[in-house]
């Protein structure tokens, strides 16, 4: 505390009632509290859009394209890093100002009813559900309570007469655009139509707006970020931004902290996507790396040729009773697959060593960082996913 009175801050709200005597100490009953209550005062002052993005896979790639897109027109404030829960969210509320014109803030939940939350804290006036997967299963207890918890955004919008932008191409979220105000995209929609979809290894599609084609060339690891790439698109469009603003916000975009980047060094080049993962993003990467022939790989700046394939694959947290079924399963994938490596790590997957002997299996991250440094790789192109518990981009620097 001292450090922060150090650093200029002029009062400390605190639960800690020997402080009483300290003037420039607030003290009230429960700081949590303290902090909503003052986010939702804050809000009160702003009658910006604000929207909020939440889903399964993909939340902060999409806030992030959103928030680049939006930026060439207006001043946006919009979620740093994973500041997306109960406490981040209320601090990115505090950082409102009257300079801002719009707001994007990203919405993470763990169980039922922490969007409903964080929906009280943002007051959301828009808002976006990238897709419906199997993350979190185990606290929510089935897939259904994860649709539940997911559309209590939706539950938000219709209450408070919002807009809610919708995949058209999603059978799980398509259904609840009947009760709501709606602005619908996909692969077909007029908008958003897109055709000569490739991801070799960066996706890319031509768009075609108002009889007008776009080559858009991003960033982006694999064909499973399109439908972020749209729903962007879609968002840009509804708020007035240029088709060559958009084209060049997702052309710019640099994916960073771990998520689907395309690294090359002088032994292998390297996916590191080992931000987080859940059962249906490591089914998405997956195919998306075994699909893509190595020489698509190549980039003419490196020397590199990788000739064979290495998946690194970390354990999936918080699954529950589904995590047995679902280690396994991705057990198969990777089986199907038929790879020159595969290594898999943490406890997880590690009861499954007996089972597949072609596989190499590690207890924790750690160890794998042994098991590399003695057994170096070379010549590889590695796809590196796991949980963030597993902080697997800790194994760069050996590979």
């Amino acid at each position: 505390m001292e450090d922060a009175f150090n650093n200029g801050a002029l009062y400390c709200i605190t639960n800690r009632t020997e402080l009483l005597d300290d003037n420039r100490c607030i003290i009230v009953p429960d700081t949590y509290q303290t902090l909503v209550d003052i986010a939702k005062m804050h809000r009160k002052h702003f009658s910006i859009p604000v929207l909020a993005i939440t889903g399964s896979n993909g939340k902060t790639t999409s806030k992030e394209l959103i928030a680049k897109m939006l930026s060439t027109k207006y001043n946006v404030l919009f979620t740093e890093g994973n500041l997306n829960n109960e406490l981040g969210l209320p601090l990115t509320i505090l950082k409102l100002n009257k300079t801002h014109e719009i707001a994007v803030v990203e919405m993470g939940a763990a169980k039922l009813g922490d969007i409903n939350l964080l929906c009280e804290i943002a007051k959301p006036t828009h808002g976006l559900i990238t897709t419906i997967g199997r993350a979190h299963i185990g606290r929510f207890g089935s897939f259904e309570n994860i649709i539940k918890a997911k559309t209590e955004l939706f539950d938000f919008l219709k209450k408070h007469n919002g807009l809610a932008f919708i995949n058209e191409d999603d059978p799980i979220l398509k259904p609840f655009a009947h009760s709501l105000n709606t602005i619908f995209y996909g692969r077909n929609n007029p908008n958003t139509h897109v055709s000569n979809i490739a991801a070799q290894p960066f996706l890319s599609f031509e768009w075609n707006y108002n009889d007008k084609n776009y080559r858009i060339e991003t960033h982006l690891f694999g064909d499973y970020n399109l439908v972020h790439t749209l729903a962007a698109i879609s968002i840009g469009l509804y708020f007035n931004i240029s088709p060559e603003n958009i084209v060049k916000a997702i052309t710019e975009y640099l994916p960073t902290n771990s998520r689907s980047q395309i690294i090359y060094n002088d032994k292998n080049i390297v996916i590191m996507d080992a931000y987080n993962a859940n059962p249906t993003s490591m089914e998405a990467a997956l195919k998306n790396f075994f699909s893509i022939p190595i020489d698509f790989f190549y980039n003419k700046n490196t020397a590199i040729k990788p000739k064979k394939r290495a998946a690194i694959l970390g354990e999936m947290m918080e699954l529950g009773e589904y995590s047995h079924d679902e280690h396994k399963n991705i057990l198969n994938v990777v089986n199907s697959y038929n790879p020159d490596l595969a290594v898999f790590v943490g406890d997880n997957f590690y009861q499954f060593k007996d089972n597949y002997p072609q596989f190499q299996f590690i207890p924790n991250t750690e160890e794998l960082i042994n098991f590399i440094s003695n057994n170096p790789l070379s010549e590889y192109i590695v796809l590196v996913k796991g949980s963030r518990a597993n902080a697997l981009e800790k194994i760069l620097p050996y590979l």
